[in-house]
């Protein structure tokens, strides 16, 4: 009989050497809500996603921002602590989502922001809907920590409020309106509250 926990396993060792580097958070979180692996085996697959993303960097390879044309430096993502710029303090619930807490490492003891509160949906959600008026319309945006935008990991933005550039969708027609937010998948409670307040750097 075959091994099914060892049979998941290789398949998802094959989808991460054979796809490209901006698909790899997706895969870590297939495979890290799939029940039929185990902890240890997820872990290692962590690993493996580490090493091809080490491996990415060492060459200096460069990923082209589609809307434009500027070239950003790869990875950016909570896999390797977007780029080993940040440090994970812990999780915590909120608005029934679970979010990542992140601090600036000491490279960025200068920066203004010392916590940022991180869902990959959330994120996900936003860019979506909002890359043609984030600052420098920087693709994957809500991906990145406060403290890299206007750095050398993202020289073509600036930290903009999210209520102001929720509002700035609205006056541009973007998207229709604050509700049209949870129609698109965030949760109502996380809306009201970046409609009546500036939760600034907590997104």
């Amino acid at each position: 009989m075959k091994n099914m926990s060892g049979d998941r396993f290789n398949y998802y060792l094959k989808v991460i050497m054979n796809s490209r580097i901006e698909d790899l958070p997706e895969i870590s979180e297939q495979f890290e809500n799939d029940i039929t692996i185990s902890s240890a085996e997820a872990q290692e697959l962590e690993r493996v996603i580490d090493k091809h993303l080490n491996l990415f960097n060492r060459f200096g390879a460069k990923v082209v921002n589609a809307a434009t044309g500027a070239e950003e430096t790869p990875p950016r993502s909570d896999i390797d602590n977007f780029g080993n710029t940040s440090v994970q303090l812990d999780s915590q619930e909120a608005y029934g989502l679970e979010w990542k807490v992140y601090a600036p490492n000491p490279g960025f003891a200068n920066s203004p922001v010392k916590k940022w509160y991180y869902n990959r949906k959330v994120a996900s959600i936003l860019n979506e809907l909002l890359t043609d008026v984030v600052p420098g319309r920087l693709k994957d945006y809500f991906d990145y920590p406060p403290w890299l935008l206007g750095t050398v990991h993202a020289p073509s933005t600036i930290f903009m409020p999210i209520n102001e550039i929720i509002n700035l969708a609205i006056g541009r027609g973007v998207i229709p309106d604050w509700d049209y937010l949870v129609a698109r998948g965030l949760p109502k409670a996380l809306v009201d509250v970046l409609r009546t307040e500036n939760i600034g750097y907590n997104l």
